[in-house]
């Protein structure tokens, strides 16, 4: 190979450039005969003939490292000398930890709230409620909207009044949804639009993430920023937290005086998974105000900030956290529902999905810090680049294992995407003030916005194939082809060595 590589320097341009189109017309031809080979295998399995997709699969995969060995075959791309970046001080290191770690808890309280309504819908019917599976999946994905929207201004904020003042407020309005969830849920009467409007306004509780990463943003040099924001980042482990715990307190009758009597006392109380979060969001608010402290720098106005809307990068960076933290929303709010619907005639009887979604999570959340380490020691293009190719190999391998007796594959591909979605979204994060130094917070909030709504669309796509075709496999190729685009987009961009934002 040496060899080769050198007559390839030593020849002619024009030879170069024929044995590159070359190379890329066959990979194209790979990737249009696996995208058929997959299409057919799963056009047979909904037909109920299982016999090819097992053959398709391992012949799809087989293309893959075809055209990965091929990837060796193209020319060197052109290095241009590269300056190091200049280490900064790094001023406050104690004060900086300590309010990581503050960051860190109050985040993770913060997706407990968020994801409270990922866990309640599982049990609406049995404590009285009767409602559809596609409204129960609305009720899943409707605070992922609005949490999503407020990431932009909730990132604004802490550069205008400061990373204190922003974190303790926006923590305190965590009350507000538990409250008025809380007392929704106890009645069975509750109208069901009562029910959205609660979970809409759930929302706010993960908006707290732009505002997190903001401040931990704000307090660490940049040679250390993709492990700061990736230890921030374990503040997604309120999402297990969240799923473990809503089971454990929900048969506990706590406010038991402050429902209406009736003759028979009911076995569940879903409002003890609001009312649960209200002492720790107290706790923390006064951590923030007490134990953290403003970061010494001037206050900019938001149009000076909005103008990260004007980067490419911001769009680049927003298309690729979309399907790398959408892709952890998806799994931590609809994933209970798809092993409650897919799953429930497994041999044995049904797993539990209270107990398999919150460890997917938790693979996901463990991964992040993984991430952004690796993306500060080896370069955040290259972390991403192998992210997203697990999540794509992963998502079409998710359709050959469907079937009520493929519970272990299932979750296997699972875990193997959540994890590739931990370490893209740890990677993705280093890459931001890398390319956008100065408007790093803003880019935060609407790069977070954007990821946010990652996880919107494929919950509600997720239940519509279920009521259409009776499984989610053609959500799950949707997924994976997407996954595909965002590969192409993090090459060029970023992992491309002669890229100008090569990093």
């Amino acid at each position: 190979m040496s060899n080769f590589r050198d007559a390839q320097r030593r020849a002619h341009p024009s030879k170069t450039n024929t044995l590159s189109l070359a190379v890329i017309c066959v990979l194209v031809l790979v990737l249009v005969m696996q995208i058929w080979l997959l299409t057919a295998g799963l056009n047979e399995s909904l037909d109920g003939n299982n016999a090819v997709k097992w053959p398709a699969f391992w012949t799809s995969v087989a293309l893959f490292l075809s055209g990965a060995a091929l990837l060796r075959y193209l020319p060197d791309p052109v290095r241009y000398p590269v300056r190091a970046p200049a280490r900064e001080t790094f001023r406050d290191a104690p004060l900086a930890w300590r309010t990581l770690a503050i960051s860190t808890v109050s985040l993770a309280l913060a997706f407990a709230v968020w994801f409270m309504w990922s866990a309640i819908p599982l049990r609406l019917n049995q404590a009285g409620f009767d409602f559809s599976r596609q409204q129960l999946f609305w009720l899943t994905a409707t605070p992922v909207l609005l949490g999503s929207f407020l990431r932009i201004p909730y990132g604004l904020i802490v550069s205008r009044f400061g990373s204190r003042r922003s974190f303790a407020a926006v923590t305190l309005v965590l009350i507000l949804p538990c409250l008025g969830t809380g007392f929704a849920v106890m009645n069975p009467a509750t109208p069901y639009w009562v029910l959205w409007l609660c979970s809409a306004l759930t929302g706010i509780a993960g908006a707290n993430f732009a505002t997190s990463m903001g401040v931990v943003n704000l307090w660490f040099p940049k040679q250390a920023q993709g492990t700061a924001l990736g230890i921030n980042g374990l503040g997604n482990l309120g999402v297990t937290i969240a799923q473990f715990t809503i089971p454990a307190v929900i048969g506990i009758s706590v406010f038991g005086a402050l429902r209406a009597s009736g003759p028979t006392v009911p076995s569940l109380h879903l409002e003890n998974a609001a009312f649960v979060w209200i002492p720790f969001i107290l706790i923390c608010t006064g951590l923030i105000w007490f134990w953290t402290r403003d970061y010494k720098t001037e206050p900019k106005s938001f149009a000076s900030q909005l103008v990260a809307g004007k980067r490419l990068h911001t769009w680049v960076l927003s298309l690729l956290y979309f399907l790398t933290f959408g892709c952890f929303v998806a799994m931590g709010a609809s994933l209970p529902l798809i092993i409650h619907s897919v799953f429930s005639a497994a041999p044995g009887g049904a797993p539990n999905p209270l107990v398999y979604a919150p460890l997917a999570v938790g693979v996901a959340t463990i991964a992040r810090p993984i991430g952004g380490w690796l993306a500060d020691k080896v370069g955040a293009g290259f972390i991403t680049t192998i992210a997203i190719s697990a999540m794509a190999l992963g998502g079409f391998s998710l359709s050959a294992f469907l079937e009520p007796d493929q519970f272990r594959g299932f979750f296997g591909v699972i875990l193997v995407i959540c994890a590739a979605s931990g370490l893209g979204n740890g990677s993705v994060f280093k890459i931001i003030p890398q390319v956008l130094p100065k408007e790093a917070g803003a880019a935060i909030g609407i790069v977070s916005c954007l990821g946010a709504l990652g996880g919107f669309a494929p919950p509600l796509l997720l239940g519509w194939t279920m009521d259409h075709f009776g499984s989610p496999a053609l959500a799950y190729m949707a997924m994976a082809v997407f996954a595909l685009l965002c590969l192409l987009g993090n090459g060029w961009v970023y992992h491309r060595r002669s890229s100008p934002s090569h990093c």
